[in-house]
Parts: C-alpha cells; structure tokens; sequence
C-alpha cells in the first residue's frame, strides 16, 4: 500500500473503492459530471451486489476512483432508495447528471446492464444520493 493510500485510509476509515462507469471514457466523462456539481446521485444493481460490489451505507465516506484504479474523490452517501429499473421516476434519473429526459436515462442505463448481461426491466437498483468531501485530483487519462 502507498504512502497516499494508507493517509486516505487513515483519513477515511471503513471506506470502499468504486468506479463510475465501465470504461475509462465513461468514467471520466462521468467524474467530470461529479466535479462540475451535476451529478449527485448514482445507482447500482442487486445483481452487482451479489457479484460482489460493496453496497453504499448511509454516511460512509467512500473514494471514487480513476477507471485505473487511482484515487479521484471522497464521497459521502447521504441517501439510499431501493426501487426497480422501470420505477425510477425523472426526479432520481436526472440527479445522476447524465441525462437531460428519463428516457435518456432510460436508453443509457439499459445499454450498461445490458453489456454487463444483467439488463431486466423489473431488476433492483440501489439509488445513492452523494456528496462530494473531496477532490483527490486524479483524472482518466484518455487516448
């Protein structure tokens, strides 16, 4: 572990790592929304859980990081919904910052559960409502 690491472990204790988006051109574009105050709000399927991705916990601190691997932000989770992909209304999808219609969203979000084979109209996402603590500065580095 780097010297950087264990300060943000010391700093931020219990908390998890996660990356927005399954490419490092999502994830940037994604981190971007986050850094200009767009995005404040994320989601994550059942599916991804019993995977084995970590769940968001109401007042943890956890640090977003580059698409490889880098720290970029602290964020804290301030609200948690359980709703299915068709129940989510236009005033959550749009607090993801991505979108400017539901159905944009909508299209968005089923292409990504459908590259990750996991698409069902009816599947269970945790909606997480965030803030950001801190920038860490780290960016995607692109082609």
């Amino acid at each position: 572990m780097t010297e950087a690491s264990d300060q943000l472990e010391a700093r931020y204790p219990g908390a998890q790592t996660y990356v927005f988006g399954d490419s490092a051109r999502l994830s940037a574009e994604l981190l971007g929304l986050v850094r200009a105050g767009r995005k404040r709000a994320t989601c994550l399927s059942m599916a991804e859980i019993e995977g084995g991705e970590a769940p968001p916990q109401i007042g943890r601190c956890d640090i977003a990081t580059t698409f490889d691997g880098r720290p970029a932000l602290v964020t804290r989770t301030m609200e948690l919904r359980l709703v299915r992909f068709c129940d989510v209304p236009e005033e959550m999808a749009l607090a993801e910052g991505e979108d400017e219609t539901l159905e944009g969203w909508r299209a968005g979000h089923k292409q990504y559960y459908r590259r990750h084979g996991i698409f069902d109209p009816e599947m269970e996402l945790i909606w997480e409502r965030f803030e950001v603590i801190e920038d860490l500065g780290a960016v995607d580095e692109l082609d």
